[in-house]
């Protein structure tokens, strides 16, 4: 009897020592899974819930490791933070800005120093690799039904989406849980890599998973009609392979690609949405008016705020002194079927078109050459860490493969960027932190271990 009290004695400090292990990986698996599953206006309500959770975390890194905020290496990271931060004194509407910003500061600060010590010191990414995995086919089986169906029960009887009636109509462009087709095609791009890495790397079971993942993920993903995935997956693809100087392959997608632009541009709607015309001038193409009239309102904001730019969250409100179409210029703000719009010469104009509806020309605009400038130190400092791992790091690394695939995922979310606000949308803003975590996280194994014990 005292020996087997010994044994369950034993067990359960085992069990006590695993899950304490293990408590930091379980929480951002939450985390992913909160941002996997639950719509924007959920995060917005509970915006608050979600900081507190996300500094409890930190908390427990901290004192698990006793990490340091102030390295050398962590440098453009606090340049970014203090960079964007300085529109916030010269704004207009101060408390919106300060908002806005510590939307931003604290995610970033918080998953970047949490995310790069959870993962820096054992191999923990197979199993994030399999629940992002697991979760993206998830996301895309309930988009895949909603295009079947034409009826998404979230958006049509729990959450509000103004959306929803735009997108479930004639052919319908899914949202499954993230709101919106353009920004679920950013979750499923940024996806993709991990499943394709399951597929390559895991046997039985595990590969299954993964190719279930990748089919489910492109077919949701075309669906979405989004030229922001369309692009972002080309220019993924283009990357994984460079890297590994496969010539023949990026022949046979380039003229791929060309052919299926072609193709596209002689198909019905929406499938002409990946022709030439639509990626182009058409609609909101890079060349179109819509986007050229965006080019040039950010100039003309920076011609006024060159250094600190509007203020964060700033365009909308000042939309109006900016957009350089004159004659189709809203002027009056207007409350009509309870949304905020713009109403000129009887034309309605959506509040949410009041925007630079691209990432890069939004930091811009909205932080100014300070801003932008830190943000580029930044992103550049990100690329500079893994390129020179990716040097040294020889094929068939495992080590090497990990980074790629955490790499390309953060490629996948930079296109998707100029497509849309991606930093204003909190999930994939959380996605896009936890990405730079482990690409730091990376970067940090690499300076305590050395790069030939990654390499064996």
């Amino acid at each position: 009897m005292v020996s087997m009290g010994i044994i369950d004695s034993d067990n359960s400090k085992y069990l006590k020592n695993y899950i304490l292990r293990r408590l930091d990986l379980f929480a951002i698996i939450s985390l992913i899974v909160w941002i996997s599953f639950f719509p924007p206006p959920i995060h917005q309500r509970y915006h608050l819930v979600t900081k507190i959770f996300l500094a409890l975390v930190f908390g427990l890194i901290f004192i698990k490791k006793h990490i340091s905020v102030f390295k050398f290496s962590d440098f453009p990271l606090w340049v970014f933070l203090v960079a964007i931060g300085m529109n916030v004194f010269f704004a207009q509407e101060k408390n919106i800005a300060l908002s806005a910003y510590m939307d931003l500061a604290i995610p970033i600060f918080l998953l970047y120093y949490s995310v790069s010590n959870i993962f820096s010191s054992e191999s923990r990414f197979k199993p994030l690799a399999i629940t992002i995995c697991i979760l993206s086919i998830l996301v895309s089986l309930i988009g895949i039904i909603e295009s079947f169906f034409a009826v998404n029960p979230i958006y049509k009887y729990l959450v509000e989406n103004s959306y929803y009636q735009r997108y479930i109509a004639g052919f319908v462009r899914p949202m499954s849980t993230q709101f919106n087709p353009i920004v679920l095609g950013s979750f499923i791009l940024a996806s993709l890599p991990f499943n394709f890495f399951i597929f390559k790397r895991e046997n039985s079971f595990t590969k299954w998973l993964g190719a279930t993942g990748l089919i489910f993920c492109m077919t949701v993903g075309i669906l979405t009609f989004s030229r922001s995935f369309f692009l972002g997956l080309i220019i993924m693809i283009v990357f994984y392979e460079s890297i590994y100087k496969k010539k023949k392959n990026l022949l046979i997608l380039s003229f791929s690609v060309i052919i299926l632009i072609f193709m596209f541009s002689y198909l019905p709607y929406p499938f002409k949405r990946y022709g030439i015309d639509w990626l182009t001038t058409k609609e909101s193409g890079i060349l179109s008016t819509y986007r050229l009239n965006r080019y040039i309102m950010v100039q003309r904001i920076i011609n006024d705020h060159p250094f600190v730019g509007l203020g964060l969250q700033h365009i909308r409100t000042r939309f109006h002194e900016y957009y350089p179409s004159q004659d189709i210029l809203p002027r009056d703000l207007t409350v009509v079927d309870n949304s905020y719009e713009y109403v000129f010469n009887q034309q309605i104009h959506p509040y949410e078109f009041m925007i630079a509806d691209n990432m890069y020309l939004t930091i811009l605009g909205e932080t100014g050459i300070i801003g932008f400038f830190g943000f580029l130190v930044f992103i550049f400092s990100i690329f500079r860490k893994t390129w020179r791992q990716l040097e040294i790091l020889t094929y068939p690394s495992k080590r090497k493969q990990e980074l790629l695939i955490i790499l390309s995922a953060f490629i996948g979310l930079l296109v998707s960027m100029g497509g849309y606000e991606l930093f204003y949308w909190p999930s994939q803003y959380i996605y896009f932190c936890i990405l730079v975590g482990l690409l730091e996280a990376y970067y940090i194994n690499s300076k305590g271990h050395g790069l030939s014990q990654s390499n064996a």
